[in-house]
């Protein structure tokens, strides 16, 4: 009898370490997989690529550009294509020597006034320091002279280490801003100019009073900016150009108004050649009329008769009415020599004065000002004092912030430290030798 049929056992599969490592390909490692190997041939590809295609592009006109950190500045764009005209060394900083060729730059500090004043920078020594640092190129078509504040206040933030005759310390320096920038430097001093001048009198003085003169003047009747400066400099104020035309009177010596037509004396820094001049005007009246000597003067009621005696007489009372009634108006005086006195020389009125400098130093020492540059600026929008001033000691320089509602923060380039302060004193700046363009370029000309 055939044996039964039924369904088969089910085995469970053993799932020991041994009977799994059977199962694994241990020569897996032995081969490549696909994508290992074209991901490795295309490395080689495209290393391959990259030799031939390098000289290729070197080859090719504007290759270098291949290997340009950026545009130029429109200052140096005659070089854009000529790198080795800056990049003495291929791939290295532009050496000081290479900036030198065309600029003289003169040295920092730019101001005489801290002239061998040791600066200490806050990484480089200032012998060190190389212009790249601060004039950074392949910017694109920007101004190189104008750099970022940060250039100035990583080394300036404390003044009291780079400067001398300063009235302050332990202010840092990060903006020009109230509380992050000093007063300027004028600010509590005195103009000891020796000579008496009252901006109030001329600035708020009605015409009715005083009908031949012009009043009430205008700063600019004064104070007239010369058009040979670039930065329109004051021109000094001097009186035959701005105060003989309301104050001839103040020269009329003639006390008993003898002379006709009216002699006006010199105006000069020397009283004796004054004096002089005032006995010659009346001993040539004299010989031309010798009878005036018998007639009464001004306000007498007896003649005097005798010639000497009249000259004597109308001589001195002349001179002392000048001396002691109209030059002292506006002049003082240090002393007496003889007849006449001593009067304290007066520079030209312009800027701070120095008694022994006859052509006087800036106020502002160490910063620079444009008066072309404000010219659309009201002066007493600035000179805030000048309408109230009444003594020559006032001194009118604007303060901080007189400057601040336009400067500071408007968030423009008028806010930098370049603006008011210099690094380069360019008036020091030597004239370089001149050389052919086919130099300049390094290429030659198509008329060569």
């Amino acid at each position: 009898m055939p044996k039964e049929e039924g369904p088969l056992e089910y085995k469970h599969r053993v799932q020991d370490t041994k009977e799994i490592a059977q199962r694994i390909d241990l020569d897996y490692l032995k081969r490549s997989h696909w994508w290992m190997l074209w991901r490795r041939r295309s490395n080689w590809i495209l290393v391959a690529a990259a030799v031939v295609s390098i000289p290729l592009l070197l080859t090719i006109n504007g290759g270098k550009k291949v290997f340009s950190a950026g545009p130029v500045s429109r200052a140096h764009a005659i070089f854009e294509s000529n790198c080795q005209n800056c990049h003495a060394v291929n791939f290295h900083e532009v050496p000081d020597k290479a900036c030198m060729k065309c600029h003289d730059g003169p040295p920092h500090p730019a101001k005489a006034i801290d002239k061998g004043v040791p600066l200490i920078h806050a990484s480089t020594p200032a012998d060190q320091m190389r212009c790249g640092q601060c004039h950074a190129e392949h910017r694109g078509n920007v101004t190189l002279a104008s750099v970022s504040d940060k250039n100035c206040t990583a080394c300036h933030a404390s003044l009291k280490d780079h400067a001398t005759k300063l009235d302050f310390e332990g202010r840092k320096i990060t903006s020009f801003r109230k509380d992050h920038h000093p007063e300027f430097s004028p600010a509590g001093r005195a103009d000891l100019r020796p000579l008496k001048l009252n901006h109030k009198v001329h600035l708020e003085l009605e015409a009715k009073k005083y009908p031949t003169m012009k009043l009430p003047m205008k700063c600019s009747d004064c104070h007239q900016t010369d058009p040979n400066s670039p930065k329109g400099d004051l021109l000094p104020v001097t009186f035959e150009l701005h105060c003989r035309s309301c104050h001839s009177a103040e020269l009329d010596f003639d006390v008993f108004q003898v002379l006709q037509p009216k002699v006006l004396a010199p105006h000069t820094r020397n009283p004796e050649t004054i004096g002089p001049f005032v006995a010659q005007q009346f001993q040539n009246l004299v010989a031309q009329n010798p009878g005036i000597v018998k007639q009464p003067l001004l306000h007498e009621l007896d003649p005097i008769g005798n010639q000497s005696a009249w000259l004597q007489h109308v001589t001195e009372d002349s001179q002392r009415f000048l001396f002691n009634r109209k030059c002292i108006k506006c002049h003082e005086y240090e002393g007496q020599n003889g007849l006449y006195p001593i009067v304290k020389k007066v520079n030209v009125i312009r800027g701070q004065y120095v008694e022994v400098k006859p052509e006087g130093a800036p106020w502002l020492e160490r910063g620079e000002f444009s008066h072309r540059a404000h010219r659309a600026v009201k002066c007493e929008s600035c000179h805030t004092q000048a309408l109230q001033s009444t003594k020559t000691t006032d001194v009118l320089i604007p303060v901080m912030r007189n400057c601040t509602p336009c400067h500071g923060s408007s968030g423009t380039a008028i806010d930098n430290c370049a603006e008011c302060h210099l690094y380069h004193n360019k008036a020091k700046e030597k004239d370089k030798d001149r050389r052919p363009v086919d130099q300049l370029v390094s290429r030659v000309l198509p008329w060569q």
